[in-house]
Protein backbone atom coordinates (compact mmCIF):
# COMPACT_ATOMS: atom_id res chain seq x y z
CA UNK A 1 0.00 0.00 0.00
CA UNK A 2 1.26 3.59 -1.04
CA UNK A 3 1.43 6.31 1.94
CA UNK A 4 0.93 9.50 0.81
CA UNK A 5 3.46 11.64 2.24
CA UNK A 6 2.15 14.46 4.89
CA UNK A 7 2.03 18.70 2.47
CA UNK A 8 4.61 21.26 3.73
CA UNK A 9 2.05 23.10 5.34
CA UNK A 10 4.21 26.55 5.10
CA UNK A 11 3.51 26.42 1.38
CA UNK A 12 -0.34 26.38 1.32
CA UNK A 13 -2.14 29.28 0.74
CA UNK A 14 -5.38 30.76 -0.87
CA UNK A 15 -6.08 33.39 -3.40
CA UNK A 16 -8.80 34.53 -5.63
CA UNK A 17 -9.72 32.34 -8.16
CA UNK A 18 -8.52 33.61 -11.59
CA UNK A 19 -9.21 33.00 -15.07
CA UNK A 20 -6.46 31.12 -15.21
CA UNK A 21 -7.62 28.56 -12.85
CA UNK A 22 -10.99 27.96 -14.61
CA UNK A 23 -9.64 24.87 -17.10
CA UNK A 24 -8.43 22.63 -14.00
CA UNK A 25 -11.86 23.29 -12.59
CA UNK A 26 -13.43 21.85 -15.59
CA UNK A 27 -11.20 19.31 -16.00
CA UNK A 28 -12.09 18.16 -12.13
CA UNK A 29 -16.04 18.42 -12.88
CA UNK A 30 -16.84 17.00 -16.29
CA UNK A 31 -13.35 14.61 -16.59
CA UNK A 32 -13.13 13.20 -13.77
CA UNK A 33 -13.14 9.51 -13.10
CA UNK A 34 -16.36 7.73 -13.62
CA UNK A 35 -18.59 8.07 -10.25
CA UNK A 36 -16.11 10.22 -8.48
CA UNK A 37 -18.62 14.14 -8.62
CA UNK A 38 -21.85 11.16 -8.16
CA UNK A 39 -19.78 9.95 -4.77
CA UNK A 40 -19.57 13.30 -3.24
CA UNK A 41 -23.69 13.42 -3.17
CA UNK A 42 -23.86 15.36 -7.17
CA UNK A 43 -26.77 14.74 -8.86
CA UNK A 44 -25.13 14.78 -12.73
CA UNK A 45 -28.75 16.40 -14.06
CA UNK A 46 -27.98 20.10 -11.51
CA UNK A 47 -24.39 20.51 -13.10
CA UNK A 48 -24.32 22.93 -15.57
CA UNK A 49 -23.33 22.33 -19.26
CA UNK A 50 -19.41 22.68 -19.37
CA UNK A 51 -19.78 25.65 -21.27
CA UNK A 52 -21.99 27.41 -19.12
CA UNK A 53 -19.70 26.56 -15.78
CA UNK A 54 -16.93 28.41 -17.97
CA UNK A 55 -18.77 31.08 -19.07
CA UNK A 56 -20.60 31.75 -15.54
CA UNK A 57 -17.07 31.61 -13.57
CA UNK A 58 -15.18 33.46 -16.01
CA UNK A 59 -17.85 36.41 -15.78
CA UNK A 60 -17.83 36.28 -12.12
CA UNK A 61 -14.08 36.79 -12.37
CA UNK A 62 -14.57 39.54 -14.83
CA UNK A 63 -17.05 41.58 -12.59
CA UNK A 64 -15.46 41.34 -9.32
CA UNK A 65 -12.23 42.95 -11.13
CA UNK A 66 -14.27 46.26 -11.77
CA UNK A 67 -14.92 46.23 -7.56
CA UNK A 68 -12.81 48.41 -5.42
CA UNK A 69 -13.05 45.59 -2.67
CA UNK A 70 -13.13 41.92 -3.93
CA UNK A 71 -16.33 40.39 -3.09
CA UNK A 72 -15.69 36.66 -4.73
CA UNK A 73 -17.05 33.44 -2.93
CA UNK A 74 -14.30 31.17 -4.79
CA UNK A 75 -10.82 31.03 -3.59
CA UNK A 76 -8.15 29.02 -5.45
CA UNK A 77 -6.04 26.94 -3.27
CA UNK A 78 -1.85 26.45 -3.96
CA UNK A 79 0.92 24.54 -2.94
CA UNK A 80 4.14 26.07 -3.64
CA UNK A 81 2.28 28.03 -6.10
CA UNK A 82 0.67 25.48 -7.62
CA UNK A 83 -3.15 25.45 -8.19
CA UNK A 84 -4.58 22.54 -6.86
CA UNK A 85 -8.16 23.13 -5.31
CA UNK A 86 -10.65 25.63 -4.59
CA UNK A 87 -12.51 26.36 -1.52
CA UNK A 88 -16.25 28.24 -2.45
CA UNK A 89 -18.67 29.84 0.29
CA UNK A 90 -22.48 29.01 -1.33
CA UNK A 91 -25.24 29.48 -0.21
CA UNK A 92 -24.05 32.94 1.34
CA UNK A 93 -26.42 35.71 2.70
CA UNK A 94 -24.02 38.74 3.39
CA UNK A 95 -23.32 39.91 7.14
CA UNK A 96 -24.91 36.24 8.21
CA UNK A 97 -23.61 33.22 7.02
CA UNK A 98 -22.67 31.22 3.98
CA UNK A 99 -22.34 27.15 3.56
CA UNK A 100 -18.36 26.47 3.28
CA UNK A 101 -17.17 23.87 0.04
CA UNK A 102 -14.02 22.38 -0.25
CA UNK A 103 -12.97 20.35 -3.69
CA UNK A 104 -9.37 19.14 -4.37
CA UNK A 105 -9.01 19.12 -7.87
CA UNK A 106 -5.40 17.41 -7.87
CA UNK A 107 -5.92 13.52 -7.05
CA UNK A 108 -2.02 13.25 -6.02
CA UNK A 109 -2.80 16.31 -3.24
CA UNK A 110 -5.86 14.58 -1.35
CA UNK A 111 -5.76 12.77 1.79
CA UNK A 112 -2.11 14.69 2.69
CA UNK A 113 -3.23 17.43 4.87
CA UNK A 114 -3.99 20.03 2.80
CA UNK A 115 -7.56 20.96 4.26
CA UNK A 116 -5.89 21.21 7.86
CA UNK A 117 -3.81 24.18 6.23
CA UNK A 118 -6.59 25.75 3.71
CA UNK A 119 -9.49 25.60 5.41
CA UNK A 120 -8.30 27.73 8.34
CA UNK A 121 -6.69 30.12 5.85
CA UNK A 122 -10.07 30.36 3.26
CA UNK A 123 -12.23 30.75 6.63
CA UNK A 124 -10.71 33.54 7.69
CA UNK A 125 -11.05 35.50 4.17
CA UNK A 126 -14.37 34.75 4.39
CA UNK A 127 -15.63 35.68 7.54
CA UNK A 128 -13.59 39.00 6.73
CA UNK A 129 -14.51 39.74 3.19
CA UNK A 130 -18.65 38.97 3.68
CA UNK A 131 -18.66 39.96 7.60
CA UNK A 132 -19.92 37.11 8.75
CA UNK A 133 -21.27 35.27 11.98
CA UNK A 134 -20.56 32.27 11.19
CA UNK A 135 -19.46 29.54 8.12
CA UNK A 136 -21.77 26.31 8.24
CA UNK A 137 -19.91 23.16 6.66
CA UNK A 138 -22.66 20.68 5.28
CA UNK A 139 -20.66 17.54 4.30
CA UNK A 140 -22.14 14.37 3.05
CA UNK A 141 -21.99 11.67 5.35
CA UNK A 142 -20.10 9.35 2.96
CA UNK A 143 -17.09 11.74 2.20
CA UNK A 144 -14.95 10.70 5.29
CA UNK A 145 -12.09 12.47 4.41
CA UNK A 146 -13.66 16.16 4.61
CA UNK A 147 -15.40 14.89 7.65
CA UNK A 148 -11.74 14.02 9.22
CA UNK A 149 -10.62 17.65 8.55
CA UNK A 150 -13.52 19.30 10.52
CA UNK A 151 -12.91 17.06 13.09
CA UNK A 152 -9.27 17.31 13.22
CA UNK A 153 -9.65 20.94 13.32
CA UNK A 154 -12.09 21.08 15.95
CA UNK A 155 -14.65 22.80 14.36
CA UNK A 156 -18.09 21.54 16.40
CA UNK A 157 -20.49 19.10 14.79
CA UNK A 158 -23.85 20.60 15.41
CA UNK A 159 -26.16 18.08 14.02
CA UNK A 160 -27.24 16.10 11.11
CA UNK A 161 -29.29 16.88 8.10
CA UNK A 162 -30.97 16.05 4.85
CA UNK A 163 -29.22 18.98 2.09
CA UNK A 164 -30.94 19.57 -1.08
CA UNK A 165 -28.72 22.86 -2.78
CA UNK A 166 -26.96 23.70 -5.97
CA UNK A 167 -26.00 20.72 -7.28
CA UNK A 168 -26.60 18.20 -4.29
CA UNK A 169 -28.77 15.45 -4.60
CA UNK A 170 -32.05 15.67 -3.22
CA UNK A 171 -32.64 14.06 0.29
CA UNK A 172 -28.25 13.51 1.04
CA UNK A 173 -27.79 12.65 4.48
CA UNK A 174 -25.00 15.48 5.76
CA UNK A 175 -22.84 16.14 8.60
CA UNK A 176 -23.45 19.80 9.90
CA UNK A 177 -20.48 21.91 11.30
CA UNK A 178 -20.48 25.55 12.26
CA UNK A 179 -17.93 27.63 13.43
CA UNK A 180 -18.98 31.07 14.45
CA UNK A 181 -17.14 34.33 13.87
CA UNK A 182 -17.26 35.72 17.52
CA UNK A 183 -15.23 33.04 18.62
CA UNK A 184 -12.75 33.16 16.08
CA UNK A 185 -11.38 29.78 17.42
CA UNK A 186 -10.59 26.46 16.01
CA UNK A 187 -10.46 23.74 18.21
CA UNK A 188 -8.66 20.24 17.64
CA UNK A 189 -9.91 17.55 19.63
CA UNK A 190 -8.70 14.56 17.76
CA UNK A 191 -5.05 13.02 18.08
CA UNK A 192 -3.68 12.68 15.20
CA UNK A 193 -0.26 12.95 13.82
CA UNK A 194 -1.56 14.90 11.07
CA UNK A 195 -3.00 17.50 13.09
CA UNK A 196 -1.12 20.72 13.96
CA UNK A 197 -2.73 21.17 16.97
CA UNK A 198 -2.89 19.37 20.53
CA UNK A 199 -5.80 17.70 21.51
CA UNK A 200 -8.63 19.98 23.58
CA UNK A 201 -6.67 23.41 22.69
CA UNK A 202 -8.51 26.14 21.52
CA UNK A 203 -7.02 27.88 19.00
CA UNK A 204 -7.24 31.63 17.51
CA UNK A 205 -7.45 31.73 13.27
CA UNK A 206 -4.64 34.07 13.74
CA UNK A 207 -2.46 31.58 15.84
CA UNK A 208 -2.92 28.68 13.42
CA UNK A 209 -1.77 30.98 10.08
CA UNK A 210 1.13 31.68 11.44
Amino acid sequence: MIVSRPLSTEHISVRDLSEQDVPLMLDYWYRSPPGFVERMGVDLSKLPTEAEMARGTLQNITDNCLLSTSKLHALAITCDGRTVGVHTLFPLIEGDHGIFHAHVWNPTFRNRGLGLRSYPKACQVFFERFDLKRILFKTPVQNIGAIRVKEKLGIPCIGEELIDFGIIRAGTRAKVFELLSGESSIKSSAQSSQSPFKSSQRIDLQNILH
